[in-house]
């Protein structure tokens, strides 16, 4: 609703994105999700060595294996030599090294395209320490 004066509308129209902003957050929290709130970086491909799930339709270098995954593959390599990118790809990174949680299809096509780097959405995870017994 808009009041006519554009500095109260403009201060409305700030609380309501931040309040959008708190629920969605809340959402995520409560789903589980918490990824919305991440920026895409470029990511080396060449350290992406593997799934978080197991590949049935890539080997381990994301080259494939049958012939499932051509549709899917066409469309993706198709819409990224018209110009139109690629969505970003969600990854673990863990180690120095990355793991696909979901992208493997464009990886794949990044990989064939020569591409050096992918744009993804990253999530660190910290592998927990065992715990040394104490000394007597």
């Amino acid at each position: 609703m808009q009041t006519g004066f554009p500095r109260a509308d403009a201060q409305d129209d700030f609380e309501r994105a931040l309040r959008e902003a708190r629920l969605a957050r809340l959402g995520g929290w409560l789903s589980g999700r918490t990824s919305g709130d991440r920026l895409p970086v470029l990511v080396p491909i060449d350290r992406i060595v593997g799934s978080v799930e197991p590949m049935m339709c890539f080997d381990r270098h994301f080259r494939p294996t049958s012939q499932l995954p051509r549709e899917r593959f066409v469309r993706i390599d198709s819409e990224v030599r018209s110009g139109r990118g690629m969505d970003p790809v969600e990854l673990y990174h863990c180690g120095g090294h990355y793991y696909v949680e979901d992208g493997h299809h464009r990886i794949a096509v990044a990989r064939a395209l020569g591409e050096g780097r992918v744009w993804a959405t990253v999530t660190e995870v910290r592998p927990s320490r065992r715990e040394t017994p104490a000394a007597d």
